[in-house]
């Protein structure tokens, strides 16, 4: 197949994403987008990961957050917080960016184990692990920013995410990035195709015929051309992510400085979980629940409430909007010329900010893949390739999220005791992370065993092991040095104990003095807008 063309139908996040990458990929190819006037964007992926980053440097914006942040309502993302997931009493862990600090004194992981046991949870609490392994830690825990890290391998443009409005970023997008893309509105009335199955073009209500050589379809969960016109089965994950509903709204500020986090924070409530996104001019918040432990109504009201206990006040909202979701992957994300992109293809459980980032890490994938081939000519191998990389890259996340489930020791509704004890478990860790080597369940050692002993392995899972430490899961054994004496041993263990706790307070005093994100932001972002 030959792709001299594309077009891309639906607008909204990804149908501009997917422009503005192939724009600056293939200036000289014809690009076209058509948008339906009709269909409102689902607008729930308002927060990002570091992964973010791959994308701006494609279009161009990486180094330019002063040039698009303030048309996006977007603020800094250090972390991902977790409060009420491990228990239920008001305990929160910080899930950071960027790369363990494993520098000097701190030269493994398991450094902070051999502190928990030697010294117990009172110095060493299960959120202290973040604290210990990425001084980024110290920025979420007391909302400020900072170009540099003090010990720490911390990189400002590399390790930070950003908190935006994803419809305001399409239609940055679509007026500053997307320079040869021809807009096209009006609903898609009819598909026609060739006898080989493909699409030849599509028709619209306002009478334009539009063909090409590919199509991307980002017409969200209805997955217009990939599940309806080509066939592509849709294969749920209901078994796993209980959550299927949620309740989205925006909450106005009443003191910038307190509550403008640089954190996404995600708050267990008793049928799902809450999240917090502050936007420039608002927040972001909303209950994402399972429709089979609560209604409505009931989910409203619970939201009402922790927004109220949340912050001290009866919360101002614009209105919320609720949504079906529809977790799952379609069997095949490439069929004959369709590629499905954003919700069109996948969708996973959004507590992770997986919704972009999906978008973004599939879209490089493709234009690498044609980019790849000079010719322009795709065949059924590139095809089957780039199924596999996609259809592996959603299995993994969907794996990572469910361990958030499992590892939990909530048990104080019938929503947490169903998603804790009966939630099927990932099979091997190669299906959480691709960098993990083949570790089969069916050999001697337990799930726990594999998953616990990966603290050994720290450059392979990553993000896990925030989640498993702060869930106050630790390695079956901690203790590293096995051939040396119990007295060496506790000596070691007692240096390293010294010099953590010298720098934990050099951090404390140094964090206090940084701005806090609002204050960054004002200095260096919203200048002119302030």
């Amino acid at each position: 197949m030959q792709i001299e063309s594309v077009c891309i139908v639906g607008g909204g996040s990804s149908g501009w994403m997917s422009a503005a990458i192939f724009s600056k990929t293939f200036p000289d190819m014809e690009i076209c987008l058509v948008e339906s006037e009709h269909v409102r964007t689902v607008g729930v992926g308002e927060s990002t990961l570091g992964h973010f980053n791959r994308f701006l440097k494609r279009v161009g914006l990486f180094g330019k957050d002063k040039e698009w942040m303030p048309k996006c309502n977007a603020t800094y993302k250090t972390s991902i917080g977790f409060t009420n997931f491990r228990d239920g009493n008001g305990e929160n862990f910080q899930y950071p960016f960027g790369r363990f600090d494993m520098i000097n004194y701190k030269d493994n992981i398991m450094r902070f184990f051999e502190l928990q046991c030697q010294y117990g949870d009172e110095l060493y609490p299960p959120e202290e692990f973040s604290r210990f392994v990425n001084n980024q830690t110290w920025l979420a825990d007391f909302n400020k920013m900072a170009d540099d890290i003090p010990n720490s391998l911390f990189d400002f443009g590399e390790d930070t995410a950003y908190h935006l409005d994803a419809t305001k970023f399409g239609m940055f997008l679509k007026d500053e990035v997307c320079e040869n893309v021809q807009h096209y509105t009006g609903d898609v009335q009819n598909v026609i195709k060739r006898p080989d199955g493909s699409i030849e073009a599509v028709t619209t209500t306002d009478g334009n015929y539009i063909g090409a050589d590919l199509f991307l379809d980002c017409t969200g969960f209805r997955s217009l051309l990939l599940e309806q016109h080509m066939g592509s089965e849709f294969i749920s994950f209901k078994d796993q992510l209980f959550n299927d509903k949620a309740i989205a709204g925006h909450m106005e500020y009443e003191d910038k400085d307190k509550e403008m986090e640089c954190v996404t924070d995600c708050t267990g409530l008793n049928n799902g979980w809450a999240w917090n996104i502050p936007l420039w001019h608002n927040i972001g918040v909303g209950y994402v629940y399972s429709s089979r432990h609560t209604t409505n109504a009931d989910a409203t009201q619970e939201l009402y409430e922790y927004l109220k206990k949340r912050s001290g006040r009866y919360p101002a909202l614009s209105g919320f909007t609720e949504i079906d979701i529809r977790h799952g992957k379609r069997k095949e994300a490439w069929v004959k010329n369709v590629v499905g992109i954003g919700l069109a293809y996948s969708f996973v459980e959004p507590l992770e900010s997986t919704g972009l980032m999906t978008t973004h890490e599939n879209l490089i994938y493709l234009v690498d893949a044609i980019k790849s081939k000079k010719s322009g000519k795709m065949n059924n191998f590139d095809r089957q390739s780039y199924n596999y990389s996609v259809d592996h890259l959603t299995e993994v996340m969907r794996n990572f999220i469910v361990l958030h489930w499992v590892l939990s020791s909530r048990d104080d509704t019938p929503y947490w005791k169903e998603v804790t004890s009966e939630v099927n478990i990932p099979t091997n860790l190669n299906d959480i992370h691709s960098n993990v080597r083949q570790l089969s369940l069916a050999n001697t050692y337990s799930l726990m065993d594999n998953v616990l002993n990966s603290f050994y392995a720290p450059d392979k899972l990553e993000g896990l092991l925030y989640i498993a430490a702060g869930m106050d899961n630790r390695p079956l054994n901690p203790i590293l040095y096995k051939e040396r004496s119990d007295a060496e041993r506790r000596a070691v263990v007692e240096t390293i104990h010294n010099e953590w706790q010298r720098e934990r307070k050099f951090m404390l005093e140094w964090v206090k003095e940084q701005p806090s994100h609002y204050q960054y932001l004002k200095d260096n972002i919203y200048v002119e807008s302030v």
